[in-house]
C-alpha cells in the first residue's frame, strides 16, 4: 500500500504540465489590467481574452459568453501567431500559435463589440470539449482559471474563487520593466 502510494505521488505530478496557476480574464486594454468598459450607447469598443501566468504555451481552449441584448458583435480575431482556430468562440474555439507563447500577459484574441446600451457581461466559459485546457510547449495538458470577467457598464462578473489574484500583481511589476 505503501509503495502506491508513493508510485502514485511521483506519477501525478509528471503528467502536469509547466503551466501551474495560468489564467485567463478579459480586459478593455491589452494588458492594461481594467475589467469594466464604459462605451458611449451605440459605439464600437473592443474586449481582449488575455492568458496570465504562465510559463509557455501553443494551445488554449474556451468559449465566450455575452449577456443577451448587450451588444452585437462585429467580429472575433485570434491574436496568436499562425492564426489557428479551430471552432467558434460561442460555442468553443481552441486557438493553437506556431511557436511557444512565454511572454506574460499575452492576448490570445480580441472581440470586436458594438455597445447597444444594455448593461451586461462577456464572459470566459468551459469549452465543451476541452474545458479550460491550455497546451504548454511540452505538450502537456494543464488547467487554467478564470480570473476576472469583463462589466460593459457594469463591475465585472468575479472569477474562479481559486484563481491566484497575486499572481496578476507580479505581472503588472514585470510590465513595467519592459
Amino acid at each position: 500500500m505503501l509503495v502506491a502510494a508513493l508510485v502514485l505521488a511521483v506519477a501525478i505530478p509528471a503528467f502536469a504540465g509547466d503551466n501551474v496557476g495560468i489564467q485567463m480574464y478579459v480586459d478593455f486594454t491589452d494588458g492594461g489590467y481594467v475589467h469594466r468598459a464604459d462605451p458611449a450607447m451605440y459605439t464600437a469598443f473592443d474586449a481582449f481574452f488575455m492568458v496570465d501566468n504562465f510559463v509557455g504555451f501553443t494551445t488554449i481552449s474556451f468559449m465566450i459568453g455575452n449577456t443577451p441584448g448587450m451588444s452585437t458583435l462585429v467580429a472575433y480575431d485570434n491574436l496568436l501567431p499562425g492564426n489557428l482556430a479551430i471552432g467558434a468562440y460561442e460555442t468553443g474555439i481552441t486557438l493553437a500559435a506556431t511557436e511557444c507563447m512565454t511572454v506574460a500577459p499575452l492576448a490570445v484574441a480580441v472581440g470586436h463589440y458594438f455597445y447597444l446600451n444594455v448593461p451586461g457581461d462577456i464572459m470566459i466559459l468551459d469549452h465543451p470539449e476541452f474545458p479550460r485546457w491550455v497546451v504548454d510547449c511540452n505538450d502537456q495538458v494543464d488547467d487554467y482559471c478564470v480570473l476576472i470577467n469583463g462589466g460593459v457598464c457594469k463591475d465585472p462578473l468575479p472569477g474562479d474563487p481559486w484563481c491566484p489574484v497575486e499572481n496578476s500583481s507580479w505581472s503588472n511589476i514585470k510590465a513595467m520593466y519592459r
